[in-house]
């Protein structure tokens, strides 16, 4: 009962400060936020009815006599247009039309988002207030932590752990299963420690080697330094849209083509290397792929000539190695 008393009222919070302070209750937060857009809906549309006939009745009463002077000698039917017309106007440009308005068009959405992409967004004033104090204590927080290179640690045969990274800045997407290549190595990141954490480096991450046997999830690349280099200016979204678009079509009509398959002896890192018109679906960093009765593994993905754009490098399976996620291969 309180779930549905409580859970509608907190769903309206943006979903930062519903972790920050209540944790991870279990509610079902798309029917929370489903019932309170619904209540937030139906109730400022019945007080946008409302206003409306209270500025319409006020708005005629008050310009009645100042109509009526103004119309003299005119149709009653066009006295009563032109004060219909000048209510209608105040109406519509009344502020408080406008806020009524809005809500109940955010209600509707938040409605339609929770019951269509189980989502569950908040009201929009207080994700522009979460938005701006968030903004003031990242500020405080780059100010009172200076920037510097990430501190990476090895486990050894006692740790739980395989690899600790402490930062001096959170690093939010490193949740479960996320894996990493750092120096030619994969690693996945297991969570956020409670412990180890520094003044200079206040975010301490655990991760293990991923278990045999398992595919890679999300692979990124893991530089301990790349936070001290300056950004590349972000490019024109739409430039940058229509030109991935233009290449996309590009791509896509490309003449069908055998893969081109190069073996190479390992000295420039890699054993297999392969060239494809399309893109191969699975083919990610870490994935074990079978060709002619042998095993190898993605290396990386890399892009190729014009002809056969897809190109990926590989190295054989050492000794005892564990295969992940074997993929059968024909260049045909």
């Amino acid at each position: 009962m309180w779930a549905y008393l409580i859970a509608p009222l907190l769903s309206l919070l943006p979903r930062r400060w519903r972790l920050a302070m209540f944790g991870e209750v279990g509610f079902n937060w798309p029917r929370a936020t489903f019932l309170s857009g619904l209540v937030e809906a139906v109730g400022f549309f019945g007080g946008l009815i409302a206003w409306y006939f209270h500025t319409m009745y006020s708005a005629v009463h008050a310009q009645m006599g100042v109509t009526l002077e103004a119309t003299k000698g005119v149709p009653g039917e066009g006295a009563a247009y032109g004060m219909g017309v000048a209510a209608l106007a105040t109406f519509a440009l009344h502020p408080l039309t406008w806020v009524l308005g809005y809500f109940t068009l955010e209600g509707i959405w938040r409605m339609l988002a929770a019951a269509l992409t189980e989502e569950s967004p908040g009201t929009l004033p207080l994700v522009i207030v979460a938005w701006i104090t968030g903004g003031i204590g990242r500020r405080a927080y780059e100010a009172r932590v200076p920037l510097v290179a990430d501190q990476v640690t090895r486990g050894g045969e006692k740790d739980a752990w395989a690899l600790c990274v402490a930062s001096c800045r959170p690093k939010p997407d490193w949740i479960y299963p996320l894996t990493i290549r750092y120096l030619d190595e994969y690693f996945q990141v297991t969570g956020e420690a409670a412990a180890g954490a520094t003044p200079a480096r206040p975010h301490v991450y655990l991760l293990n080697r991923p278990p045999a046997g398992e595919a890679f999830r999300g692979v990124r690349e893991y530089d301990p330094e790349a936070q001290l280099r300056a950004p590349e200016e972000a490019p024109n979204f739409l430039l940058q849209y229509f030109r991935e678009r233009a290449e996309r079509w590009r791509l896509e009509r490309l003449p069908a083509a055998p893969d081109l398959v190069e073996r190479g002896d390992g000295a420039q890192g890699w054993h297999l290397r392969v060239q494809s018109v399309r893109e191969k679906p699975g083919w990610a960093p870490g994935r074990t792929i079978r060709f002619e009765e042998q095993m190898f593994r993605i290396n990386e993905n890399y892009r190729g000539s014009a002809e056969r754009p897809f190109g990926y490098r590989m190295r054989k399976l050492f000794e005892n190695e564990a295969a992940r996620g074997v993929m059968d291969y024909w260049p045909e």
